[in-house]
């Protein structure tokens, strides 16, 4: 059955929903309203795998089915929120890097952690296993960002030569603040905030401007946020499966516009950025 939104179109008719008007809904969207052209080099910034403590889930072939369908190459991946008995994730991480591994090199791995935890063994069970980046939730997870073991993990990731990606969306404020004195305390930390810092957006965006070491994803964010950054420090992202494509890249087309990003500047979003985060 067809996946209107990303959705499971089977679900949604069971919910008494009429999956072909949301399959129509969906390429109107597309066709009227316009979409940036992927480029080659596209990259989803955001994207989860496994099953989520809420009931959300994703699995691998749905994720490069959604790719496909809609001309993207690759996709940072991460655990949902799934920690576990060990509470670090162990086996979340274990399913992201498997579905990695079998995705031909289209899927990037991050891990994730919980860093009030015991959360290095963890980590480097991630890293030997083709981990390339870390994944923090200071909502789901429920701690500050300016703590020293936020600091310990950046710096860990660092080291490795891995971006760092943090929930900065739904009720992660004020952090502008704690994001700096993070940056001070990792020298070689590089930030991916996500949903584009929506949680603090106005700060966050001038901490953006400051430091090259901070990138924000697009995925869930608000219009006027994206069209004050400078497109070098944006990627695009979707947050699937809470998000979805469609309406991701869609956001991203009418931020072009209404910033007037030239070419060269949507495929840096589209992928070109966070390639060289990724390299």
């Amino acid at each position: 059955m067809t996946r209107p939104f990303g959705e499971d179109g089977g679900a949604l008719a069971a919910a008494g929903l009429d999956v072909d008007e949301l399959q129509a809904l969906e390429r109107r969207l597309i066709d009227r309203l316009g979409l940036p052209e992927p480029h080659g080099g596209s990259i989803d910034a955001h994207c989860h795998l496994g099953r989520d403590a809420d009931g959300h889930r994703l699995g691998t072939a749905e994720l490069l089915a959604d790719l496909d369908r809609f001309g993207l190459r690759r996709a940072v991946c991460f655990a949902l929120n799934d920690p576990g008995p060990d509470r670090q994730f162990m086996a979340a991480n274990a399913g992201v890097l498997a579905a990695a591994r079998r995705s031909g090199g289209r899927l990037v791995p991050f891990c994730r952690v919980d860093p009030t935890g015991d959360w290095e063994p963890a980590l480097r069970r991630a890293a030997d296993g083709g981990a390339r980046g870390l994944k923090l939730h200071p909502v789901a997870q429920r701690f500050g960002l300016d703590g020293p073991e936020v600091a310990a993990c950046a710096r860990a990731a660092a080291a490795r030569g891995w971006p760092l990606t943090i929930h900065a969306g739904y009720m992660a404020r004020p952090i502008a603040e704690p994001l700096r004195a993070l940056l001070r305390a990792a020298p070689g930390a590089r930030l991916i905030l996500a949903h584009g810092g929506r949680g603090d957006a106005r700060a966050v965006a001038g901490l953006a401007r400051e430091s090259e070491r901070v990138m924000l994803d697009t995925s869930l964010a608000a219009l006027p946020d994206l069209v004050q950054m400078p497109a070098s420090r944006l990627c695009f992202g979707s947050d699937r499966p809470y998000g979805e494509h469609a309406t991701a890249l869609h956001l991203v087309g009418r931020a072009a516009e209404v910033a007037g990003w030239s070419d060269d500047d949507l495929a840096g979003i589209m992928g070109g950025n966070l390639a060289t985060w990724l390299a």
